[in-house]
């Protein structure tokens, strides 16, 4: 990929109109696709490989002993080879078949599945399993490790698995959980306590350790299995922003075909790239990066499973790619500027001016190098180990300021990605020829999309903004990505996709005047104030959280109420500068609670917001500063998504305090 475009690239395209006869267009745009694949989907990345056993196969033949998976031991990062871990997962895979481990569960529709959990954080074992799944027709069930004592029984009741790989500290979630169903196995990734150990027994759990399984594979190994396309490889749950987690099915095709998607983007992923894996493994978006990088005989090393250790992590591994969150993206945006703040005389001189040409060149050319002013972000090249030439970002919409920021600083392309658990995470992306930032590019070459109007929120395929015709509505997906079902659950299930196959995202979004799309709002998080007025909080989230002074924000509203409230995370050292230059006393908590810095959030929210042509109604006058920060609570999911119905029961007392103060 190079650091730049030529201005050529002007006149690309992202997607193209597919209309389809048996579609009716009355309220919804045409079908587009990827202008490279606009005749059909790709649904493998080579001939040969339709399956991710037969993927796994390939690799090992074409790169047996290059470097795979990698652990922090001693002082650096170890790897082992494609051999390696090939051999291993058989051996894995072999022992799991000898001890009965894994049995195969009652059929659901015209599935027979045979069913195992995993409740670690990320580690080079984790993968290991997954690999020993592909070669065995086994399907993972990955429990996040975040999941509280009430989402994993349910998880445990419904799939009736019998036997889960299991890290030290998540046995102490599985202990706090009442029911256990027909869990009897557990298969321990760490050396635990004799009390643990007791505590695990008592409640009817017979033990292994992960190297004992192993060893009884390595003596008897058992033949692979036959995987098929429309295998299960895995229950993909949801982390749940709302209720119950939910169990996507995800096939071997499903992610063949988004493996091969992602080879189409400008990622580029070749065997001389390293990732590191510490973005959540039971997420579709770190699971589908993985296994792309499998596939092209790439390495990957796992971080400590530390989040305070990352950036060491980072500094020893030197990833070639690094993938990420916005709400992370944030943090490193927000750290980055205030270095770049601190600097005074020349070098600051210098830096503006390298911000200010590196971003025009950014803007108008899509470059993102520049040998002269890349000199002033050498620090920030060195904070993502000095060799990144990607960054890739999904999971939701990003700032196009932080975006760019980044990409000047980072001096490399940041592709946005855009799909869901449903979608097999890779729906759209942008390109590195592209200079505007903050949208989702295009359809993946799995894909194909329409807009459906949205009349409640007055979206429709037939809108024009300042003169141009721009279709708005919920974003439809449809191709060899889309899931299989949710595990029984029909009724959810149709819910999500419906009779003609298309899945609907709930996203609103726009098309752009290259064929990409925007997303603009969310249709399921919608709520009414008294006046009748829809309110986006998502929307309005996106904004907050961008005003001097805020971490995190939760945007609640009553439709029996005039006006939003919402709970403010600030950020601790712009509280307490200000109320140092103000002479205002007390600890962190204390000036949460003062009315001058509470008026200094409305005030700044107001101008920011009005800034970003928020309504009114949109701009609260009913805030409550939170010292501690909303992951405190529990109210994000592993991937940082907001829980709403969490949020809003953890904040239930200061919201009717809000409203009570109101009247």
């Amino acid at each position: 990929m190079g650091c730049g475009v030529s201005s050529a690239h002007q006149f690309l395209a992202y997607s193209i109109e597919k209309p389809d006869p048996q579609e009716n267009n009355q309220g919804q745009t045409n079908v587009r696709r990827n202008v490279k694949f606009k005749d059909e989907f790709l649904m493998i990345p080579q001939p040969g490989i339709t399956t991710l056993q037969e993927m796994v196969k390939n690799s090992v033949a074409k790169y047996g002993n290059q470097p795979c998976l990698g652990k922090y031991e001693g002082d650096n990062f170890k790897f082992m080879s494609y051999n390696q871990v090939n051999e291993e997962a058989m051996h894995l895979g072999s022992g799991m078949s000898n001890l009965s481990l894994v049995k195969e569960v009652q059929e659901y529709q015209h599935y027979k599945l045979k069913l195992v959990g995993v409740f670690s954080k990320n580690r080079r074992e984790w993968m290991i399993l997954d690999w020993a799944n592909m070669l065995y027709g086994y399907t993972m069930v990955p429990f996040y490790d975040t999941l509280g004592p009430e989402s994993i029984p349910f998880i445990l009741d419904q799939t009736n698995i019998e036997t889960m790989f299991i890290s030290g500290e998540a046995t102490k979630s599985l202990l706090q959980c009442k029911e256990k169903y027909k869990l009897k196995n557990l298969v321990l990734l760490d050396s635990i306590s004799d009390q643990q150990i007791s505590d695990l027994k008592n409640k009817g759990y017979q033990l292994f350790k992960y190297e004992d399984v192993v060893e009884n594979g390595k003596k008897s190994v058992v033949q692979l299995t036959q995987v098929l396309p429309a295998s299960i490889f895995t229950l993909c749950y949801t982390s749940g922003t709302t209720g119950n987690p939910k169990g996507a099915m995800l096939s071997h095709d499903n992610l063949i075909s988004a493996i091969a998607s992602t080879q189409q983007t400008d990622a580029g992923i070749n065997s001389n790239d390293v990732h590191i894996s510490y973005l959540p493994l039971p997420h579709v978006m770190e699971r589908l990066i993985i296994l792309t990088m499998l596939f092209t005989g790439a390495s990957i090393g796992f971080y400590r499973g530390d989040p305070n250790l990352l950036k060491e992590d980072i500094q020893k591994l030197r990833p070639t790619i690094f993938a990420s969150v916005p709400r992370l993206y944030n943090k490193f945006y927000d750290g980055i500027k205030a270095k770049i703040n601190e600097v005074t005389g020349f070098k600051k001189s210098f830096a503006e001016r390298a911000i200010r040409v590196k971003l025009e060149n950014l803007r108008s050319d899509a470059k993102y190098t520049s040998g002269l002013y890349d000199k002033a972000f050498q620090g920030v090249r060195d904070l993502f180990g000095g060799r990144c030439r990607l960054m890739v970002t999904g999971s939701a919409p990003i700032q196009q300021e932080v975006i760019d920021f980044l990409k000047i600083a980072a001096c490399c392309p940041i592709l946005e990605g855009y799909g869901q658990t449903e979608s097999t995470a890779l729906s759209f992306s942008t390109a590195a020829w592209d200079p505007k930032s903050a949208h989702l590019g295009g359809p993946a070459a799995n894909t194909e999309f329409k807009l459906v109007d949205v009349p409640d929120m007055n979206y429709t395929s037939l809108d024009v903004i300042d003169g141009v015709k721009t279709p708005r509505g919920e974003i439809c997906l449809r191709g060899p990505g889309v899931f299989k079902g949710y595990y029984k659950d029909p009724e959810k299930t149709a819910e999500a996709i419906d009779a003609a196959g298309w899945l609907h995202t709930g996203d609103i979004g726009l098309i752009t005047e290259k064929g990409g799309v925007k997303i603009i709002d969310r249709k399921k998080n919608i709520f009414k104030l008294q006046q009748g007025e829809y309110i986006a909080p998502e929307k309005i989230e996106a904004i907050y959280n961008r005003v001097q002074g805020v971490a995190e924000t939760f945007i609640y509203g009553d439709s029996l109420k005039s006006q939003i409230v919402a709970i403010i995370v600030p950020q601790k050292e712009f509280v307490e500068k200000y109320a140092a230059e103000k002479q205002i006393q007390g600890d962190f908590e204390q000036l949460c609670k003062n009315k001058d810095i509470i008026n200094l959030f409305l005030k700044n929210i107001n101008e920011y917001g009005r800034a970003n042509k928020l309504n009114s109604l949109e701009i609260a006058k009913l805030i409550y500063l939170e010292p501690q920060s909303l992951q405190t609570f529990g109210c994000l999911t592993s991937t940082l998504k907001l829980q709403r119905h969490h949020a809003k029961q953890v904040f239930a007392s200061q919201i009717e305090q809000l409203y009570k103060n109101q009247a």
